[in-house]
């Protein structure tokens, strides 16, 4: 073949199509990431209205108002004295219903009281309703600095009613815990409210700090259970 005879290459058009299939895949990769985020933001507002119904169904049932503390933050007085008995915290995938101690438990004792029955029935009512949605509940029980009599330690007091919780919920609710995940566990003294999880400069110091007055250790006293929304 000669020289002449030789088709001519013409660059231009085949870089043209590279560059369309170039522009088309990122087109196709940017709807992927807008669908993926679309779904999550969507499926986070859906959370949230799960989660402000569990707050309102919970306060409608003691004829009350959440009290709004802050940012995703909310309390309900259980006993009509304007007390912060159940303070509620939303996160994202989360929500945190924190029950003071002394709405459950007397003093130092690790069995529930008729009224504690009653408060988690009326919450394992409304919790039932939502079980589908959620995809681990976990109770955890929590004490202050005192010395317990009784037990011990406070770590054991905390660790018996939060397994206190735990079965009442499974025997007397029906929630099963083959089916619906639930775990109990203890941080005893160890976790105050105020105490950060990304904080890593924490002492037994600041632990007493936090449990000054009473109204600190009031606070401290306290069964947390968290629900884990599915998303």
């Amino acid at each position: 073949m000669h020289e002449e005879d030789a088709l001519p290459f013409n660059f231009w058009p085949s870089f043209a199509d590279l560059m369309l299939s170039v522009v088309l895949i990122l087109i196709i990769v940017i709807f992927i990431i807008y669908s993926v985020l679309s779904a999550g933001t969507v499926n986070l507002r859906h959370v949230q209205k799960r989660q402000q119904t569990m707050i309102e169904t919970m306060a409608d049932t003691y004829g009350a108002k959440p009290e709004e503390l802050g940012k995703d933050v909310y309390a309900i007085s259980i006993n009509r004295k304007k007390n912060r008995d159940l303070v509620i915290r939303n996160e994202p995938t989360m929500q945190r219903f924190s029950f003071g101690s002394h709405i459950l438990f007397p003093q130092d004792e690790y069995n529930l009281t008729a009224g504690g029955r009653a408060v988690l029935r009326n919450f394992g009512v409304i919790l039932k309703k939502q079980l589908y949605q959620i995809r681990e509940i976990q109770i955890q029980g929590h004490a202050d600095p005192v010395p317990t009599s009784k037990h011990k330690s406070n770590l054991d007091l905390a660790s018996l009613r939060a397994i206190e919780v735990f079965r009442f919920f499974q025997n007397s609710l029906g929630i099963d815990p083959a089916k619906h995940l639930m775990s109990a566990t203890s941080f005893g003294e160890y976790k105050p409210v105020k105490r950060s999880v990304i904080d890593s400069t924490y002492s037994l110091s600041r632990i007493l700090a936090q449990n000054f007055n009473d109204t600190q250790r009031s606070m401290n006293r306290r069964i947390e259970l968290l629900l884990f929304y599915r998303f």
